[in-house]
């Protein structure tokens, strides 16, 4: 039986490394599942996946038996939530979450009964597990995660509300949103001071209710220093990024 190595690695607090996958293609995924990473999420918010790509990038994932699959949602609402649980992801990511209410919501919608109101009927999500259908149901629970984005200025003023929502694993920020939202370039060369104290607000809420942190980076380099200050959910790479880089980079060292 398969288990959330995600979830033990972040209970330790061991830092976890994944890349972004916004590039709506199952052979994409099923390369780069071969890679040591901890997780690889499937982008659904700003990237073109559909309903039957999705399912198929979490299950070359999951059969990969290497990183873990998270789906990053479009919107956080029962659908979608349903949609990528019962594809076999192990945990979801939501976006734009800012009050606890919201949070408690995606809580519900992520987990069955007694503890939420999620839907049973699939007939994927357990063979990610390698379990049985009644095996994932009374486990289910235990093994997927609820992540948040932490990426407004509204959100930042009820964080301890947020971070304190029962059922809740993560929260991962958003930079560029964030710095959007607080009036700020969202790809500055250098962070704004305004932003750096937002991070602190945010790592210190986190801290004092024991809630583990993510976000997002532009490279490795950059996951390495968030790592250094205490963000232990990063990702190294997004294919987008690295395929235009790097063919960049080829072409640049064509002339």
């Amino acid at each position: 039986m398969a288990e959330n190595t995600i979830k033990q690695r972040l209970s330790r607090g061991e830092p976890c490394r994944g890349a972004w996958l916004g590039i709506p293609s199952m052979y994409s995924a099923r390369l780069l599942s071969r890679l040591p990473l901890d997780w690889l999420t499937v982008d659904t918010e700003h990237a073109p996946v559909d309903a039957d790509t999705l399912a198929q990038m979490v299950a070359v994932i999951a059969d990969s038996h290497g990183p873990v699959p998270f789906v990053r949602l479009a919107q956080a609402n029962v659908e979608t939530i349903k949609r990528a649980l019962d594809s076999g992801a192990y945990g979801v990511i939501a976006p734009m979450v800012n009050t606890r209410s919201e949070a408690e919501q995606v809580v519900s919608w992520a987990k069955y009964p007694p503890q939420g109101q999620r839907s049973f009927g699939g007939y994927y999500a357990h063979l990610a597990y390698n379990q049985t259908r009644a095996e994932y149901l009374r486990e289910g629970n235990q093994q997927t995660m609820v992540i948040v984005q932490i990426e407004s200025k509204e959100a930042l003023s009820n964080l301890d509300a947020i971070f304190s929502t029962p059922g809740l694993d993560l929260a991962f920020v958003g930079p560029v949103d964030l710095s959007v939202s607080l009036g700020l370039d969202p790809i500055p060369e250098n962070p704004h001071p305004i932003f750096i104290e937002a991070l602190k607000e945010i790592q210190d809420a986190a801290r004092i209710r024991h809630l583990p942190l993510g976000i997002y980076c532009s490279n490795g380099k950059a996951a390495a220093e968030r790592i250094q200050q205490g963000f232990i959910f990063v990702n190294v790479a997004s294919d987008n990024r690295t395929l235009l880089q790097g063919v960049q980079d080829e072409l640049t060292s064509s002339y």
